[in-house]
């Protein structure tokens, strides 16, 4: 996936951008997500929806 980083890396820039207190909650991609944007590939397995909690 072009463009794609791993959750440690977003956790390593907000930590270095002055975050702290960094909370993320991972989800799994709805199937009429993946049916929709997957392309036939099994996309579930590459991508996830989150949600990010943080304090500055």
């Amino acid at each position: 996936m072009g463009g794609a980083i791993s959750l440690e890396e977003i956790k390593e820039i907000l930590k270095n951008t002055g975050f702290k207190d960094i909370f993320i909650d991972l989800n799994e991609v709805t199937d009429e997500y993946a049916r929709k944007w997957g392309y036939g590939l099994k996309i579930k397995e590459y991508i996830g929806r989150a949600e990010i909690l943080a304090y500055k």
